[in-house]
């Protein structure tokens, strides 16, 4: 039953399958792993009709093989993105730096001022409750993360201005 189907059937399958997926070398590959599967079967003369069983299956596994490639394209892109975002050895070098110079400066700044800064930006405390936690008013926490602001952002130009003359 097999072998009269394929002797019937495989070039018309190879010809469909190159129409439907454009590479003729794949629907060869496509073509025999679809009678590897219709081999298989432990009753072939069962099917009612075994041409468009074959020819079914052949297109469920061209689908699959077409999803893999796109999978693998992907992946490869995502990959090939990734390292591409990845940070240079001199750019880690010099954000470490400059992330040193930021800690620096923080802990230059005079306590309550520190403390302000880093209640609002690392804790996410509004004004209203850093006066509270301080004991101060909530335009003194302001005048605080400013001074902090600016402090920080003299330390970053300083640090900018050195490594553009390196």
């Amino acid at each position: 039953m097999v072998v009269e189907l394929y002797a019937r059937h495989a070039g018309g399958l190879v010809r469909y399958l190159t129409n439907k997926f454009g590479d003729p070398d794949a629907a060869r590959d496509i073509a025999q792993d679809a009678w590897l599967r219709i081999s298989r079967l432990r009753e072939p003369s069962a099917l009612e009709n075994p041409r468009a069983f074959l020819f079914q299956v052949a297109t469920n596994l061209g689908i699959d093989r077409l999803r893999r490639t796109q999978l693998a394209r992907r992946s490869g892109a995502e990959e090939i993105e990734a390292e591409s975002l990845a940070p240079s050895v001199e750019e880690t070098v010099s954000h470490r730096q400059s992330l040193a110079l930021i800690e620096q400066a923080l802990n230059e700044l005079p306590d309550k001022c520190r403390r302000a800064f880093t209640l609002h930006r690392f804790d996410g405390l509004s004004y209203a409750e850093i006066a509270v936690t301080l004991g101060v008013s909530e335009s003194m926490v302001e005048k605080h993360i400013i001074q902090a602001l600016k402090a920080l952002r003299a330390c970053l130009k300083a640090a900018e201005a050195t490594r553009s003359t390196q």
